[in-house]
């Protein structure tokens, strides 16, 4: 074999493998990507939607709040502020950041009209901005003690 036909033998084999590696990274990440959409839009596209899982991201209706401690189930209304709503199902315990008028970001599935949201994972958005402290705090020192020590009657 001359060194023409190895340095063709090893550019195709190199070729072959890269474009497998480029169709199977294509193929996984398409099928792992969960799209960001607003309630706007997820009610727009509902009908195709529906058999996806999408993110949906919003802001949580005041008084729209509803969670059960016992089984854990918490409804509420997720909105644009721009007068599209949807209400949206999610069962576990809410992130301590969670509550009503704060950024929220679901992921599940949407029914067919695009009123509902069943979530399967539910993360709130927060600031990026750190803010130290005032200074302004100040400990109750007469409460502390009478909390955690206890005061000896009659001796």
């Amino acid at each position: 074999m001359n060194r023409k036909t190895k340095r063709i033998k090893w550019t195709l084999g190199v070729s072959i493998i890269a474009c497998t590696v480029l169709a199977l990274s294509f193929v996984t990440l398409q099928g792992n990507s969960v799209f960001f959409y607003t309630p706007s839009e997820a009610i727009e596209k509902a009908a195709t939607l529906q058999r996806s899982e999408i993110r949906v991201g919003g802001m949580v209706e005041a008084d729209s709040v509803k969670w059960d401690r016992k089984t854990l189930d918490l409804k509420f209304v997720l909105s644009d502020l721009k007068g599209k709503t949807m209400n949206v199902a999610y069962k576990g315990t809410p992130p301590d950041l969670f509550k009503e008028n704060s950024g929220v970001v679901v992921e599940g599935n949407i029914d067919a009209d695009g009123k509902n949201f069943l979530a399967t994972k539910l993360m709130v958005k927060h600031s990026e901005e750190y803010r130290r402290p005032d200074g302004t705090f100040s400990m109750d020192r007469e409460l502390l003690e009478k909390s955690l020590f206890k005061e000896e009657s009659g001796t």
